[in-house]
Parts: structure tokens; C-alpha cells; sequence
């Protein structure tokens, strides 16, 4: 073989090595050709000749897509405060619908708490004054009633075993006239917390809060006894705040709820009547779930003077600048009024058909979803904005078809992209475990996507209808303004400037993430009550004294418990010790516990006072050890009657107790991380003792999982949107460069909202929560039409002449012609639109205001200022590549239709 042989041999595999790659490139390029010519700018281009030449087609459509917001016809607000912020997959659900179990109903456990103080802030001890809290209390639970549609309800519809749960503050007024009358009366042993009448024990603990005793006045029943009779001492109490009346209910269906609740609005009316009445020596307040949830409804039907006022700041706004855009171009006579008002009612079309669609579909409709129209009259105008933009930049002479196919050739992906990522993040926030700002994020979603639609199908036709035709010349000496801008982008591409940049940006994002760690998980009913409402001050009272000094936690025994069985019973034994060893714990005396009052009953109170029969009263037929032979009288005995709710017990089973409750007291839990250390304290108690099946509740445990939820939360939802959004930007802006760049601007973005409003004294809560995940979405539109735009490395003007944009600077000079002012409009309707709401100052919409606030700040200096001049820095040439050439397709000449489908049309396409 000749060396010229050797040759050909040794080079052929190479070549069809080569062959084949370029085949199967050709293949694939054939394969993918339908799909190439189906991209977004096509499709974009088609929707504009078509709105072109039928705009009124489009109008019809926009008729139709309105048609829900009818469904704005008896809307009604309602809140879930109680547990309507707590994680959907929570303990403290599993073990309310435990306590929702033993109690055989299908609603929460309601308690309401009636708080009785005097005006002049003395002792509710003294014997007017508490006789005054009684009667009001027997009027309450006596003549007050409600209508329903069953007919009227009052207290005996729902007290069940508990409607003398308040006696012993009807026997300690009683008790302290009799003493007060004479004080050397017998038996009488009025003292604090644990009273005797007559050998019968009052827990006066859980009425009265707020108590101060003498000290030097013994409570040992024993002493007291041998002072008969030369005791003069009335009571040990030597002031009482605060005497609470608890209406324990008993109720089954969620009909039976709704029925109670329209009995607790009743109560609240008549004790804001009560105290409001000067002559009145008492104030009463009451507390509720269903009372809160009201208050919050009526603190969010205050928002509406609000939103008139921002909405018209907002359309003053609008009009203004669109009429000035309007002058610049050509365009400015009395239609752009008219234009201006479309703009507006983008947003509000979308606000109206979602709140429809909302009620229509029987989905609650919250306060927080009353915070939406704010944000999306603000957010969703951007997309109006920036088509009127690119449309008042056509060249007048095309036909309005062929315009509207450039405006939407432009706009269209860049629009659909911030759209798109915006909606993404809000469904993912629609995914949050807490139920009302789930309600809101799937709102603010749905809105946002009507928004983008009715930006096409009824803005876009307006614009053929309305704006046809220039009315005068427009601006031409530009020269100034154009030679301003040259000298910005020349600065904000310079090397020392973007050092200078980077250098501010640390001791930013320094800030932000010590403010980000300092971030504390908190929520509580105080902070999302409004702050006028009457329910605020018992909501205090109620932390401050009635928590402090009797905080509740009840465990429930969800088997069969034999009192027979020592080894079970040594079982239960071991896990009440540890309840009651605990340091918070008030001890023993204070614990409710159904079976100790059972074995006094078994062995003592009662050993001589059954009714045996004949054979039966023998010595030896009498029980010899604890059973459960007296079960059943117990239940019955007025003194003990109390705990037939608390116990379930089916004779007809060989072990009759089924399952029982059993409550312990705490005190000292003044402060939330109390609170949580508490909650965890007894979770892993009952978690050591598998075998009794036990549970527990608390009044408080929605909110405690809600705060051990909150960071890990946060994480992770911020890396799932962030990952979301690249994921996006990455389809629709192809280029990896900028799709990173995009990202760690959102990311920058966020960083710095979430930071800065720590040190705006906010927590870590479900709104805040809420709010950075809106300020994620928001931070797209400033970044992703910069990153988009920049990228672009050319433009055809109005002749069909191809301009090179070669330079950062003249990137950058594009970028900021095309997207400052759209954005710029954007961001101060957005502002102006939400303002209005911080003279209500309330928390909630509170946390929106600051957190859009900053994320206009922050995001306008990164989309015209920091990103511009980092995007400078990077070669021209990171720009090229993009996701077409993982698919094969190049292209060699910017001329190609593959390349100018790729590239938006330049300012100057409407240029002479």
C-alpha cells in the first residue's frame, strides 16, 4: 500500500465520522423545522395581523371573558384567623382533629371568652362590683338569643355539660355577701385560688385573674378552721382584675357553628352597647373566633374609600404619562385620554373577573384577597404600558395589521415572560400550607394571567381603533436628550463604574442578609387585628393576665383505659407526673383531672349515700378496690357533672371507658417562644407513652406549627420560585448569560426586600411570607425585559435596514430606549396605586405597601443601573449562543428569518 493509500485509510473514518454528525444535525434541523417556524414570535406575529384586521372580534371575546365578574353579586368576606394561617399538614391539625373526634363534631372546639373589668380600674372583688358581673353574666346566658333561620337560639342550645361551668363565681359572690354580713360565719374559707363553702372546693383560679392576696392571711383550711370563730377576715384577695366568664359549648354540625357564631355576634353588640353607657360601672369585652374573623371583615370593607383613591392617583398617573408619551410621538389629542383610562382598566377587568370566578366557584373570599387589587392594578398595567409603548413607535405609514404584528413581534415574548414567571410564582405560593395566603396567591395568580389576555384581546384593538394615525409631527430635536442618554450608558459601561457598583452592592447585600438571618418566626392574633377594633383589648387581657397566669393544655386518652389494670393505670400515672413536674407547670391542685375527683367519689364523698339495694348494703358486696361500679352516678352528681364532656364511656362494653381528657395548668407563658417550648415539651411527653394513645390540644398550636414552619418554609419556597423563574426566563430568553444574570438579579432583589424589612420591624410571618414571594414575581419585570433586551445584537429599523448593535454601550442604549420609561410608568403606578393604604395602618396591608415599596426601589436601580452596567462587563460573545444550537440550528447571518425572529425591533423603527 502506497503512502498516498496509508492516507486516504487512516483520514476515511474521521470523514464519515463528520458525514454522519451532519446528517443526523440535517435530521434533526428537518425534524424540529415545523417547530422552528411555530416559535413564540411567529405565533405573536400572527395574533397581531389578526387583531389588526378584526379588532372587533377581540372585543366580543373581551364581552364574553367579563361575563364572571357578575359573579360579584353577593360577595361575602370570610375569615379563618383561628387556623386559617397554619400549615395544612401540621400536628397541631392531626391533633385538633383528634380533639374534633372525641368531642364527635365536625367543627373546631369553640370556647368564648366573656372578660368583665371595672371602669375605674379597681377590684372586681368588691361586692357591687361582682354582683354586677353576675347579673350581666345571667343575662347573657339567659335572655340573650339570636335569630336563625331555624328559629331562635340562646346559651341552653349549646351548653350541653357545661352550662354551669361558671358557678363558683356566682357561689364565691354569694359566699363573700353571706361572709362580708358577718364575718364569722362557719365554713365559709374565701380564699385565693382555692376557696371552701361547706367542705365543697372552688377553683376560683379560672375566673379571676389579675389577683393580688394578702400573704399574711393563711389559705391552710386546717388553721382556718380553728379561727372559726374569731375569724374576721373576709377573703385573702386584696384586688381582682379581671373576672372571665368561659362559654363552654357543645356542638356538632357545622350548621350548629354557624348558629353559635350568629349568637356570639349578639353577645358582642349588647357588651359594646353595655360599656359604652356611662352609667354603666363595668366594661365587658368578648372574644371569639367568630368575632375576630367579623372584625377582620369589617377592617377590610374600610379598604374600598382606600382603593378609589389609589385607583384615581393611579389613573391621573397614567394618563399623564401616556398623554406625554403620546405628545412625543405624534399622537396627542383627546383620544389619549381615552387611551389612558384602557390602560387602567386592564387591571381592573382582571380584578373584577377573578373576584367573580372566586365567588362563583364557592371559594372563600378572604381579606388578604382584598390586598390583590392594589397589587395588580399597579403590577398589571406593565403590560399595557410597554404595547402602547412599541405601538406609538410604528411607522405611521404601515396598515395597522402590519403594526400590530411588529408591537406583538416585540413585546409579545418579553411580556409573556414576566407574565408567565410572575403566575409561576404565585401558584407556587397558591401551594402554601397555610390556607388565607393561599387564597390570596391563587387570586393574585388568576388575575395576573386575565391581565396579559385582556391586554391582547381588548387593549391591542383599541390601539387599531382608536390610534391610527399620527395627529402631529413628532419630536424631533431629540438631539439633547440623546446625547444625555450616550453619556449615561458611556458611564454605566465603564470598568471603574461597575467596580464602584460592586463595591455599594456588598455592603447592600451585607445588610440584607444580616437582616435576613435576624428574621424572627411570629404571628399572633394581635398582629393581623386591626387597629381600632374593640376585640384588641381582650385579646391583650387575655395574653397578658389570663395566659400568664392559667394556660391550659388538654390531653385526650384515645383507648380504652381500664382503671382495674395496674399496669395501665401505673402507665398513666408516670405521664400525668411528668405534666405536673414540669417547671410552668402550676402543680396538682390546679390540674382538671376527672379520675382523682372520680376516686374521691368512689372512696369517700359518697361511700354511705348510694342507694344499695337489700343485698347489695352487706360489708362484703361492697367493692373491695377501684372499678368502675359508680361510674355512671358519678357522671350524674351535680358536683361532678362538669366532666361527663371530658370522659366517653359505653357501659355496654367490658372496658366502659372509651377514651377521657384530662387538663393541666401552666402558667408564666407571657412570650411565643414560651409558647413553642411549651407545645414541644408535651408533644414529647405524649410521644413516650405509646400505649395510651394520647394526644394533645391547645388553644394555641395552630399558631405555634405555623411559626416552627415559617423559615423552613421560606427556604423553600424561595429556591423553588427562584429555580421556577431561571426555568422560565430560560425558554423564553434562551441565552444561558442572561438567564443567570436575570436570576441572581431576582435573587439580589428579594435578598434585599426580605433583609430591609426586617429592620422595618417586620417578623417572619405568613404575610411577610406572602409578600416576598409577590416581591420575587415583581422583581421579574425589572430584570427579565433588561437581561431580554440586551442580548439582542440588532434591529431593523423602518426601511428594513439591519442595525448592529456591536458595543455594550450601544446594547445598553437599546436596552434603556426600549424598557426605562415602560418601567419607569410601571413602577410608580404601582407605588401610587397602594400608598393610600398605610394611612389605615394595619399589618397586613402594612407588610404589602413596605414590601412593594422596596421592591420599586431596589428594582429600578437594578434593572437601569446594576444590571446594565454588569452585563456590560461580559463579552459580546456570551450573548451568541442559545438554546437553538443544542437543537443544531445555526445561524450564520443576522439576516436570516431564524436571526430576526430572535431579535426584537429597535427604537428607531419608526424613524423617517
Amino acid at each position: 500500500m502506497n503512502e498516498g493509500e496509508t492516507l486516504v485509510n487512516q483520514t476515511r473514518p474521521t470523514s464519515i465520522s463528520n458525514t454522519n454528525t451532519t446528517n443526523q444535525r440535517r435530521k434533526t434541523a428537518e425534524l424540529l423545522m415545523p417547530f422552528q417556524k411555530m416559535t413564540l414570535r411567529v405565533i405573536f406575529q400572527s395574533i397581531g395581523s389578526s387583531i389588526g384586521k378584526n379588532p372587533w372580534a377581540y372585543l366580543i371575546v373581551t364581552v364574553l371573558l367579563l361575563l364572571p365578574s357578575f359573579g360579584l353579586i353577593g360577595l361575602k368576606l370570610r375569615d379563618n384567623v383561628r387556623d386559617g394561617y397554619c400549615p395544612k399538614y401540621s400536628r397541631a391539625r392531626a391533633e385538633n382533629e383528634a380533639f374534633r373526634w372525641f368531642l364527635g363534631s365536625e367543627g373546631d372546639p369553640v370556647m368564648t371568652s366573656i372578660l368583665v373589668l371595672a371602669k375605674d380600674n379597681g377590684s372586681m372583688h368588691r361586692l357591687e362590683y361582682i354582683e354586677e358581673a353576675v347579673r350581666q353574666w345571667d343575662f347573657i346566658s339567659q335572655n340573650i338569643s339570636a335569630q336563625t333561620s331555624d328559629g331562635e337560639v340562646r346559651f341552653e342550645n349549646f351548653c350541653g355539660h357545661y352550662c354551669q361551668s361558671n358557678e363558683p363565681v356566682r357561689m364565691f359572690k354569694n359566699a363573700l355577701a353571706r361572709k362580708t354580713a358577718q364575718p364569722t360565719t362557719p365554713g365559709y374559707y374565701l380564699t385565693y385560688p382555692f376557696a371552701t363553702i361547706m367542705n365543697q372546693l372552688l377553683h376560683l383560679e379560672r375566673n379571676l385573674f389579675g389577683t393580688i392576696v394578702d400573704e399574711k392571711i393563711s389559705t391552710d383550711i386546717s388553721i382556718l378552721e380553728m379561727m372559726d370563730d374569731n375569724n374576721t377576715n373576709i377573703t385573702n384577695i386584696e384586688y381582682t382584675k379581671i373576672i372571665s366568664f368561659s362559654v363552654m359549648t357543645e356542638v356538632k354540625t357545622l350548621e350548629d357553628f354557624e348558629r353559635l357564631g350568629k349568637w356570639e355576634l349578639e353577645i358582642f353588640d349588647y357588651c359594646q352597647e353595655y360599656t359604652a353607657n356611662p352609667e354603666n360601672f363595668l366594661e365587658i369585652h368578648v372574644l371569639s373566633a367568630e368575632i375576630v374573623d367579623v372584625e377582620m371583615n369589617k377592617d377590610a370593607q374600610k379598604m374600598t374609600p382606600y382603593f378609589i383613591v389609589g385607583f384615581s392617583a393611579m389613573l391621573l398617573f397614567v394618563i399623564s404619562t401616556v398623554y406625554l408619551s403620546a405628545y412625543y410621538y405624534g399622537f396627542a389629542n383627546y383620544r389619549m385620554i381615552f387611551i389612558g383610562i384602557s390602560c387602567a382598566l386592564v387591571p381592573t377587568f382582571a380584578i373584577t373577573t377573578t373576584l367573580g370566578l372566586n365567588n362563583i366557584s364557592g371559594f372563600r373570599t378572604n381579606s388578604p384577597l382584598l390586598i390583590m387589587p392594589f397589587l395588580i392594578n399597579g403590577i398589571g398595567v406593565n403590560d399595557a404600558f410597554l404595547t402602547l409603548h412599541a405601538w406609538v413607535r410604528q411607522d405611521p405609514t404601515q396598515s395597522s395589521s402590519e403594526k400590530m404584528r411588529r408591537v406583538l413581534h416585540e413585546v409579545g415574548p418579553s411580556i409573556t415572560t414576566t407574565t408567565l414567571t410572575n403566575v409561576v410564582t404565585f401558584l407556587i405560593g397558591w401551594f402554601s400550607p397555610t390556607e388565607e395566603m393561599s387564597i390570596f396567591c391563587l387570586g393574585c395568580g388568576i388575575a395576573l394571567l386575565l391581565a396579559y389576555v385582556f391586554t391582547i384581546v381588548f387593549f391591542c384593538p383599541l390601539l387599531v381603533l382608536v390610534l391610527k394615525k399620527r395627529v402631529h409631527e413628532p419630536v424631533t430635536n431629540t438631539k439633547r436628550m440623546d446625547k444625555l442618554l450616550d453619556i449615561y450608558c458611556k458611564i454605566i459601561c465603564s470598568k471603574i463604574t461597575c467596580a464602584i457598583l460592586i463595591i455599594g452592592w456588598i455592603v447592600y447585600a451585607t445588610f440584607g442578609t444580616l437582616g435576613t438571618i435576624g428574621l424572627e418566626s411570629k404571628l399572633d392574633t394581635a398582629k393581623i387585628l386591626p387597629l381600632d377594633t374593640p376585640v384588641r383589648k381582650p385579646n391583650r387581657l387575655i395574653e397578658e393576665y389570663v395566659w400568664k397566669e392559667f394556660y391550659p393544655v388538654t390531653i385526650m386518652i384515645n383507648t380504652p383505659f381500664d382503671i382495674t389494670n395496674a399496669k395501665q393505670v401505673e402507665e398513666f400515672e408516670k405521664l400525668v407526673g411528668d405534666f405536673e413536674n414540669s417547671p410552668k407547670c402550676r402543680g396538682k391542685l390546679y390540674t382538671i383531672s376527672w379520675l382523682r375527683d372520680y376516686i374521691h367519689f368512689f372512696w369517700d364523698t359518697n361511700k354511705n349515700d348510694f342507694d344499695y339495694d337489700a343485698d347489695s348494703t352487706e360489708e362484703g358486696t361492697k367493692p373491695t378496690s377501684l372499678d368502675f361500679t359508680y361510674l355512671e352516678k358519678f357522671v350524674e352528681n351535680p358536683h361532678y357533672k362538669h366532666h361527663k364532656g371530658t370522659i366517653k364511656i359505653d357501659l355496654n362494653e367490658k372496658v366502659p371507658l372509651r377514651r377521657f381528657a384530662i387538663t393541666f395548668v401552666y402558667h408564666n407563658s407571657t412570650s411565643w417562644e414560651d409558647r413553642i417550648d411549651a407545645q414541644l415539651e408535651w408533644r414529647a411527653i405524649v410521644d413516650s407513652y405509646p400505649a395510651l394513645n394520647a394526644s394533645v390540644w391547645n388553644v394555641n398550636a395552630m399558631f405555634v406549627d405555623q411559626m416552627l414552619s415559617l423559615k423552613p418554609l421560606a427556604i423553600q419556597n424561595a429556591i423553588i420560585t427562584l429555580l421556577c423563574m431561571a426555568i422560565v426566563c430560560l425558554l423564553f430568553i434562551q441565552n444561558p448569560v442572561s438567564v443567570i444574570t436575570a436570576t441572581l438579579a431576582i435573587l439580589s432583589i428579594s435578598l434585599g426586600v426580605t433583609g430591609y424589612l426586617s429592620f422595618w420591624q417586620l417578623d417572619l410571618d405568613p404575610v411577610s411570607l406572602c409578600a416576598n414571594l409577590v416581591a420575587i414575581g415583581m422583581a421579574v419585570d425589572f430584570v427579565a425585559h433588561t437581561t431580554y433586551h440586551y442580548q439582542v445584537d440588532h434591529y431593523e429599523d423602518a426601511r428594513g435596514n439591519v442595525i448592529q448593535l456591536n458595543t455594550p454601550q450601544l446594547r445598553v442604549k437599546n436596552t434603556l430606549i426600549n424598557i426605562s420609561w415602560p418601567m419607569i410608568q410601571s413602577a410608580f403606578s404601582t407605588l401610587l396605586c397602594i400608598l393610600p393604604l398605610v394611612h389605615l395602618q394595619n399589618y397586613l396591608p402594612l407588610v404589602f405597601v413596605k414590601t412593594i415599596a422596596l421592591v420599586v426601589i431596589f428594582g429600578l436601580y437594578h434593572g437601569l443601573v446594576f444590571l446594565p452596567a454588569i452585563l456590560a462587563q461580559i463579552p459580546l460573545s456570551w450573548f451568541r449562543f442559545n438554546l437553538n444550537h443544542l437543537l443544531g440550528v445555526t445561524n450564520s447571518s443576522p439576516n436570516s428569518p431564524l436571526s430576526q425572529e430572535m431579535t426584537p425591533l429597535g427604537p428607531n423603527s419608526n424613524s423617517d
